[in-house]
């Protein structure tokens, strides 16, 4: 963020929106259905029915590009997270729905769980807390009822909270998880349109022009359908300008630099001009400031209110410039620039990960020839100090949606010195190592974005990518 006189009132820049991810998601795997369009078209109104881990995780599969809006969204309700309604409808329902299970408030979101509290935790808290009134009350049917009354109370609350057509996706999306999409670049198979006869895109196994918003490609790729405001151009579906796709300011659909004085801003947002402001203003790092300020604090940088020592990790820089705030998890240091803080605690969020078809050997991973069962364990170390978390077991995937934080609070020293993982094939009598290695990670990571790592194969282990996060707690 920056701290000044801003250009103009665009929010400043941030980690691409879920609606960002739902508009520029590639519909490669299969041509969009009606409820892809309306979850784009609603996706504003989506956090009043489902859970801020739901929607982390569906941006988080639409940004890797594994499937369409409906799909994601189905994979993401692997991810839920209890909010405090989640939790005071596990109480309630242990305490008078099934007092006799051992363990229930712990077990009852647990993943594989035969308790039902899967059936609410991808939504909102205010959805928790309506099924909690509504279905824990009576003590003599709430444990053989709940599961019905559950399930009617969250499609009538989700209808009350959403447009119906998106409401009635909403629901449908989340009862049936889609395990059948591919994997990051895959689409569909064509038999007779190919790039020897065809310019355009390929749809249905003909081809088409490729131009339009309706069924945009090149190269007989797999025809798009150009969702919100994209447009088709030289055959690929692109957003305008705007925060998901410039860092620097738009004119109107050319993205800039933002530190031209005629041109300035940042995040996106519209370029403004700086002497609007006032003759004497300047622009610097993508802000307007007073130049008169710039001309005289020398050994500091700019706000609106004058010149600061440019040393706080909020105000921070040199030179004249347009102090910066460096954010969570960062210090200002010596040389006036922001820096990771090495003892600032951050998450390891683990999204998903790419298996091969087969093992080492090239045979199917179990003796049956399906899938394997993926967990995987990360590791962190520094001096004496080490951590060690794990996630849940996915079943017979080569594509494991995790969706988890298996280190959480690990300082930014420890990360950076040594994050390694391991992905184990979950069997019946002993587990086979799929593969692994150390992340080489960077300070310009800890931003939270999406990173993807790629670990070779090596004797006894195949090659495996891993899709994660590195984010504040």
């Amino acid at each position: 963020m920056i701290v000044g006189v801003a250009c103009t009132s665009e929010p400043a820049s941030g980690p691409p929106s879920l609606c960002g991810a739902l508009r520029a998601a590639s519909t490669s795997c299969k041509e969009p259905t009606d409820c892809d369009r309306a979850l784009a078209a609603g996706c504003t109104s989506l956090e009043r029915a489902l859970s801020p881990a739901t929607l982390t995780a569906a941006q988080d599969c639409l940004e890797s590009g594994i499937c369409g809006p409906t799909s994601c969204l189905g994979r993401a309700q692997r991810s839920g997270a209890p909010s405090k309604e989640h939790r005071d409808l596990a109480t309630s329902y242990c305490t008078f729905c099934a007092p006799d299970v051992d363990d229930c408030e712990e077990r009852f979101y647990a993943k594989k769980s035969k308790l039902p509290g899967a059936l609410v935790l991808p939504y909102s808290g205010e959805i928790a807390a309506a099924v909690n009134e509504a279905c824990t009350a009576d003590r003599d049917t709430c444990r053989a009822g709940f599961a019905t009354c559950a399930t009617e109370t969250v499609a009538r609350v989700v209808a009350e909270t959403l447009e119906p057509e998106l409401a009635d996706c909403v629901v449908a999306a989340i009862r049936h998880e889609d395990s059948g999409g591919t994997g990051p670049g895959g689409g569909p198979e064509v038999a007779t349109c190919t790039p020897a006869n065809c310019d355009g895109c390929c749809r249905d196994d003909k081809c088409e022009s490729g131009a339009t918003e309706s069924s945009c490609g090149a190269g007989a790729s797999a025809c798009e359908t150009c969702s919100g405001a994209q447009a088709c151009t030289a055959g690929r579906c692109k957003e305008p300008c705007g925060p998901n796709t410039c860092q620097g300011c738009c004119d109107g659909d050319t993205c800039l630099p933002g530190n031209a004085t005629e041109q300035c801003g940042g995040g996106g947002g519209a370029c403004g001009s700086c002497t609007e402001e006032g003759a004497s203003f300047v622009c610097s790092n993508q802000t307007c400031i007073d130049g008169s300020c710039q001309a005289t604090c020398v050994n500091g940088c700019c706000t609106a209110t004058g010149c600061q020592p440019g040393t706080a990790a909020g105000a921070c820089g040199t030179g004249g410039e347009a102090c910066i705030d460096c954010g969570y998890g960062r210090t200002c240091s010596g040389a006036k620039t922001c820096a990771i803080d090495p003892n600032a605690l951050w998450d390891f969020y683990v999204s998903f990960a790419v298996i091969p078809d087969k093992n080492a050997s090239g045979g199917s991973w179990d003796i049956l020839g399906g899938a394997p069962d993926p967990y995987l364990i990360a590791y962190s170390s520094l001096g004496a100090s080490s951590h060690t978390g794990q996630t849940a077991v996915q079943s017979d995937t080569t594509i494991p949606f995790w969706a988890e934080v298996p280190l959480k609070g690990i300082k930014a020293a420890e990360l950076l010195n040594n994050l390694s993982f391991e992905i184990w094939d979950d069997d019946f009598d002993f587990d086979d190592f799929i593969g692994g290695c150390k992340i080489p990670l960077t300070p310009a990571v800890f931003d939270g974005s999406l990173q993807t790592h790629v670990c070779p194969a090596t004797t006894g282990t195949v090659s495996v990518e891993l899709w994660f996060r590195i984010r504040k707690p």
